[in-house]
């Protein structure tokens, strides 16, 4: 049914079960509940792909979305998976950025510019060529060293423009490093609160759709809202450490319901059916989610007692957790 929703866990005999069940009026969640997108990726032309994606040595991050995939790579999205289409951008394939930008570019090309529409058209060419390779039975290995390698030269171009993507490499690596054996399980990225939620923001900050770092879990089972900071330096200002208190106790924080907790739930529970996590990892639903600190040290730097005086000056008392060199979330 179209309000169906889908829940995706293995049993302990390491069988996948789907089960449905039915809920109306549904926020937007991470969680697969395409019946086509589930069945292509455990039993279909998608189970080569995910299971390549899921092995740690390929050094990609998967990210589940609202019925959709993401397989990221270095800060970018290397293969995005819908029901039944691929998707990436075509300007992966662009070149000389500094004489010519993207956007400048895509407006040439719409104003009717022959020569921006010939390069626009020329990189949609190559990215249908990398699907069609998709095709082919262990294609996602050819696929994914073509990509990566493209992938490498289009963060060189950004770097001649003084643009990085550098913050969300942190986070993916963060995620590919905490799958079970560390201390935390990052379950999720760039939480957004919907704003159909339940628990959407009632603050008084101008926040429509508020943002958390990393969703993460414990070997007790508790589960953590965490921002992540890095250096002294973003502690006063409309990112620093009241503002994130005020959007988790306006949002996640005043979630009566458990709404958040089931889907994280079930977003873990659909990892560990992937094998994108350790499959004895689990959150102890009866415990409410706690809203942390993670810091991590600018190069050359030893800053965190300062990290935590700085949050009790700003009447942030609890937990604060660290990152480590090799991307590791640790308790102190």
């Amino acid at each position: 049914m179209e309000n169906d929703k889908i829940i995706i866990y293995q049993t302990e005999d390491g069988q996948t079960q789907i089960d449905v069940r039915q809920e109306n009026d549904m926020a937007t969640k991470r969680l697969i509940t395409s019946k086509e997108l589930l069945r292509k990726l455990t039993n279909g032309e998608y189970k080569e792909i995910i299971e390549f994606a899921a092995k740690r040595e390929n050094n990609l991050d998967v990210q589940i979305r609202d019925n959709y995939l993401n397989i990221y790579y270095r800060g970018g999205n290397l293969l995005r998976i819908h029901p039944r289409s691929f998707f990436f951008d075509e300007f992966y394939f662009h070149r000389n950025v500094k004489q010519l930008r993207k956007t400048h570019l895509i407006e040439k090309a719409e104003k009717g510019d022959k020569k921006a529409i010939s390069l626009w058209t020329q990189y949609k060419d190559e990215r249908q060529r990398m699907f069609d390779i998709l095709k082919e039975k262990g294609g996602i290995s050819r696929y994914c060293k073509e990509m990566k390698a493209v992938m490498d030269v289009w963060e060189e171009e950004l770097n001649t423009i003084d643009i990085s993507h550098d913050e969300k490499n942190e986070q993916q690596l963060i995620s590919m490093n905490n799958r079970g054996e560390t201390d935390y399980t990052v379950i999720d990225l760039e939480y957004a609160v919907s704003t159909t939620s339940n628990f959407r923001y009632k603050g008084n900050q101008n926040k429509v759709v508020p943002r958390f770092d990393i969703i993460a879990v414990d070997k007790t089972g508790q589960l953590y809202v965490i921002e992540l900071k890095t250096g002294l330096g973003a502690i006063d200002n409309e990112s620093g450490i009241g503002p994130h208190m005020d959007c988790f106790e306006n949002t996640i924080g005043h979630d009566v319901k458990g709404e958040f907790t089931d889907e994280m739930y079930n977003l873990l529970e659909q990892k560990k059916a992937f094998k994108l996590v350790n499959p004895e990892i689990s959150i102890d639903k009866s415990k409410k989610p706690q809203f942390i600190f993670a810091f991590s040290n600018k190069p050359g730097e030893d800053k965190y007692k300062e990290f935590v005086a700085a949050c009790k000056e700003k009447g942030y008392n609890g937990k604060i957790i660290y990152l480590d060199s090799s991307h590791q979330l640790k308790d102190v």
